[in-house]
């Protein structure tokens, strides 16, 4: 990290009356590399704001469904924006799922043991939902050093890469203390320096307190301040991320506030990992002048086009998902009340199903499921994917194929995609005799 891109205040050693500044740390190997110990987040807004892409974001948030008004197909899409949002969140960091792992009933693949991947996502997911949940009740006072353990805890404790301990704060004499972000080989190469071990409980706690204060949310809210909602989301995910506050995992929990602040303001969130993941670099060159220089309009305008670009991905899955069961039934015939015509709506929450799953959702034998199984595969509906273990999969593959589909690109391509898929397979079944 070159000391000279910093900011004036930052660049200046350590001082406690700032409460900001460059520190060394006496870590062996690291006696003579400058870390950052960034300031509180600001309590004044940032001058220059980008006024035209706040005003579309902001217009793009007030058109989200109010939370506390969610229920039925609304409820279900938000499941699937929850399990997407864990499976890109964590591929950014390195840990690699897919849509179709989160969605496996867990029977199939978790054991409970050990670590692996799929665990460590589903957790991811499980973190979203279960805080989603407390941010819409609590508010702002979510936002405890607890709660941020938590979501830790809960989304790296499975994750096979990851090294240090789960839940738990840089210190001094701890794995993994000192970290560094970028660069090569050469420690003097890092793009950053986040908070040196014995700054990062100090430098937290700020950030927290920033993050709970409702009547900065709610001022902001109201449009008597510069903090709206885009603005604050922005301004301390820069100043989490400065403070680096755990060994590993600190992208992850940090994209992970961003759908609990839209919640706290009383909206359904959009969720922006798969704009970050296609627009790294833009991405990282927002955040760094933020870090660095403290010039917040950069990463503000980023988050603004990612919650427009968001919403127009999430219109566009919604519709598709909202479609799919009369799709099916436009391709073939089914008689009334079959067990092969409920399953149309079970598919549509539940893409990924065995026989055994399918008789229990509809109070049938598994005899009866493995016939209504067979007659959606046969018309195009369902693909049998083969076993899993001694287990049968079968698969609607359009939604999983919308759902997996790269983030901007085109949701009737993917639902065609799916559907060519299951023809393969459809055309693979050898005639009934």
């Amino acid at each position: 990290m070159k000391r000279a891109e910093l900011a004036g205040r930052l660049r200046a050693p350590y001082d406690p009356k700032r409460g900001c500044g460059v520190a060394k740390t006496p870590e062996r190997d690291y006696e003579n590399i400058w870390f950052v110990v960034p300031p509180p987040p600001p309590r004044t807004p940032p001058a220059q704001l980008p006024l035209q892409a706040l005003a579309k974001a902001s217009e793009v948030l007030a058109r989200q469904t109010e939370f506390s008004a969610v229920g039925g197909v609304e409820k279900l899409i938000g499941y699937y924006f929850v399990r997407r949002e864990a499976v890109e969140s964590s591929r950014i960091e390195g840990t690699w799922s897919t849509i179709d792992h989160v969605l496996t009933p867990g029977d199939i693949h978790d054991t409970g043991a050990g670590r692996d991947a799929r665990q460590s996502v589903r957790g991811y997911a499980h973190a979203l939902e279960t805080h989603l949940a407390r941010a819409a009740r609590e508010k702002e006072r979510i936002f405890t050093r607890k709660t941020i353990l938590d979501i830790h805890r809960e989304i790296v404790a499975k994750d096979p890469n990851f090294r240090g301990e789960a839940g738990v704060l840089r210190a001094p004499g701890r794995a993994g203390s000192v970290v560094q972000i970028g660069g090569s080989f050469r420690k003097e190469d890092s793009t950053y320096n986040p908070a040196p071990p014995r700054f990062v409980a100090s430098a937290l706690k700020p950030v927290l307190d920033w993050l709970s204060d409702q009547e900065l949310a709610q001022r902001g809210d109201a449009g008597v301040s510069g903090f709206t909602l885009p603005v604050r989301l922005a301004v301390v995910h820069a100043h989490f991320e400065a403070v680096h506050p755990f060994s590993d995992g600190n992208g992850r929990v940090g994209r992970a506030l961003w759908p609990l602040q839209m919640a706290c303001a009383g909206r359904m969130p959009l969720y922006l990992s798969g704009f970050v993941e296609a627009y790294r670099d833009d991405y990282s060159r927002a955040l760094q002048s933020a870090q660095k220089r403290l010039s917040y309009g950069e990463l503000i305008e980023f988050v603004c086009e990612a919650l427009r670009r968001s919403d127009t991905e999430a219109s566009a899955s919604r519709a598709a998902i909202e479609g799919l069961p009369a799709r099916w039934r436009a391709r073939a015939r089914f008689r009334g009340a079959s067990a092969a015509l409920r399953a149309l709506e079970l598919l549509q929450r539940m893409p990924i199903v065995t026989i055994a799953v399918l008789a229990e959702e509809l109070g049938v034998t598994k005899q009866a499921a493995r016939v209504a199984l067979e007659q959606l595969v046969e018309r195009g509906v369902a693909r049998n994917r083969g076993r899993a273990g001694r287990t049968q999969l079968f698969a609607a593959e359009e939604l999983i194929a919308l759902l997996s589909r790269p983030f901007g690109s085109d949701a009737e391509a993917a639902l065609e995609k799916g559907r060519l898929l299951v023809a393969q397979t459809r055309a693979q079944i050898p005639p009934r005799a």
